[in-house]
């Protein structure tokens, strides 16, 4: 019997690239979708208005809810599935909670009025192919795996890989590296040759069984963006849950569409920059407290490497994520 699927989607401020998202699931999320859950983190743009006409062209109901006070009002269910598409729902969050707590707010929704087998949360910057969803879902059953990831393409350069499913990460430095990354997409690497490497799944796109959340909960929110993936992989495997990877699911990934989140350190935003190393240090600090000061000198060599190359603001978030001030706190 196959094991039924929702969809978790956020939007922040970027919903056309969200409407390609919901149309790649349309056209390829196949019959064990069951559900789509898109969660509006208070854009304030014109986001929710093209993903409503978006749904009413397409012929998609599209009930609304807005996140209270930890529950949805009006708490209802999502329209049925219908033999074309599957059910969707939009909720509010209320504001911008981040990755982790908008993602969330999908998942705790899902957990109470569904009977899934396993979630999927998908980047609104990604786009599914066809299969993707059925070959995650086997390969999770396959290996009672708490959570599993697919091959994650550039969508500006589909012939090369992003990720093989997620990362290797070095807790000394607090830094990762992503499995496959710069590979050609024909290049053949199987489950037995990703498996053992992973420490975590890549967020843009990562399928979690309903067993795992009801073990370890939610997604951390104090980390707002970055290494929310990274902090519930790594629960899940000190729970004694394994990682797994399905190479034949394909997801391709605009990367960074929403607050320029670049692997290229020289696009990077600084809001990303300043994130990336609050979340470094919070994550060291919450799991490898032992590794507190090497990463405390890695992260002080990259805003010396910055001042070197004369990127002064890039060494000033850093220097504001480190010690613990706000993003736009003064100069």
């Amino acid at each position: 019997m196959d094991k039924s699927v929702w969809i978790v989607v956020l939007n922040w401020r970027n919903g056309r690239d969200t409407v390609d998202c919901l149309e790649s699931i349309l056209a390829h999320g196949g019959g064990q979708v069951a559900g789509v859950v898109v969660c509006d983190n208070a854009s304030g743009d014109d986001s929710v208005p093209v993903i409503r006409q978006w749904a009413a062209g397409r012929g998609v109901a599209l009930p609304e809810m807005h996140w209270r006070d930890g529950r949805c009002e009006p708490d209802i269910h999502c329209a049925s599935a219908t033999a074309s598409h599957p059910a969707f729902c939009l909720i509010h969050t209320g504001a911008n909670l981040g990755f982790a707590g908008g993602n969330n707010v999908g998942i705790e929704y899902a957990r109470r009025h569904t009977d899934f087998d396993y979630l999927f949360l998908l980047n609104n910057d990604a786009l599914l192919t066809p299969g993707a969803i059925a070959a995650l879902a086997r390969r999770m059953s396959e290996t009672g795996a708490g959570m599993a990831g697919c091959k994650v393409v550039y969508y500006h350069t589909p012939d090369t890989v992003q990720a093989w499913g997620g990362a290797r990460y070095s807790p000394a430095l607090g830094r990762a590296r992503h499995l496959g990354a710069g590979a050609p997409i024909g290049q053949p690497c199987g489950p037995s040759d990703v498996e053992p490497e992973l420490d975590y799944i890549l967020g843009a796109a990562l399928m979690v069984s309903r067993e795992c959340i009801d073990r370890i909960g939610l997604m951390e929110d104090r980390y707002f963006l970055y290494y929310e993936e990274v902090d519930w992989a790594t629960r899940a495997r000190r729970a004694g849950l394994t990682l797994a990877y399905a190479p034949d699911a394909v997801v391709y990934h605009k990367e960074g569409g929403t607050i320029g989140s670049s692997a290229k350190k020289g696009q990077r935003s600084l809001l990303s920059e300043y994130y990336l190393t609050r979340s470094r240090l919070l994550f060291t600090a919450r799991f490898y407290p032992w590794f507190v000061p090497t990463v405390l000198a890695f992260t002080v060599a990259k805003m010396l490497q910055a001042l070197a190359r004369r990127d002064v603001a890039r060494a000033r978030v850093g220097a504001r994520a480190l010690l613990g001030r706000p993003f736009g706190a003064g100069r």
